[in-house]
């Protein structure tokens, strides 16, 4: 089921174990269909989705904001890349990170890849409450996840953003590089980007507050 990091009025924060997983890539792929196709997630890339978290589980951390009747309204997760395995985004992008971080002459500690970010604004604009506080579960969300890649200035963040996203975060002061021109997923401009944890650290700084130093 996982467990509480941090309580608030309305809601709380957990960390997401493996026997809860499933329930957590459901939630981030119907709120991906919903809000950017009006349709129901198909079945066989929600099946997809769950083995590929499952397997990545070890390496991952998974954090879900839940109502207090625990109903799942917000995601994110940060997934420590070993190197090895082909990312995704790699894929879907046709990139290739090692090269272009030997390109660029970076020797990572870390690299980290931020992704699974969602948020149900139905169960939102249904809480009086969570309907005044939009703006603080983003940088709930977005402090933990950034917050493992702050643990040394050379690690990397890879993450693929929706277009509006990246402009939230820029007014954040969080300037990312892109990576490749972004491209439509499901009916959403996206694109690969690329961060330091030397460039994610103002940010993580400003709002250590959020942190209850269980990560």
């Amino acid at each position: 089921m996982g467990y509480i990091l941090q309580h608030f009025n309305a809601f709380d924060l957990w960390k997401v174990e493996q026997n809860d997983l499933s329930d957590f890539t459901k939630f981030v792929l119907r709120i991906y269909y919903e809000h950017h196709l009006n349709i129901p997630a198909p079945i066989d890339e929600v099946e997809m989705c769950i083995k590929e978290d499952d397997l990545l589980y070890p390496y991952t951390h998974f954090y879900a904001l839940k109502t207090k009747e625990r109903k799942i309204f917000g995601a994110i997760n940060a997934c420590l890349w070993d190197g090895i395995e082909e990312l995704a985004i790699e894929r879907e992008y046709n990139l290739n990170l090692k090269q272009l971080i030997k390109a660029r002459g970076l020797s990572p500690p870390e690299i980290w890849h931020i992704g699974r970010f969602a948020i149900d604004r139905k169960i939102i604009n249904q809480n009086q409450i969570l309907r005044k506080l939009q703006g603080f579960y983003f940088k709930l969300l977005m402090t933990y996840a950034f917050a493992h890649v702050c643990t040394h200035s050379d690690n990397l963040m890879i993450a693929e953003c929706d277009k509006k996203l990246q402009g939230i975060l820029v007014k954040l002061g969080i300037v990312s590089e892109e990576l490749s021109k972004g491209h439509f997923v499901l009916g959403s401009e996206a694109l690969p980007i690329l961060n330091t944890g030397a460039g994610l650290r103002p940010f993580v700084e400003k709002h250590k507050h959020l942190l209850n130093y269980v990560l």
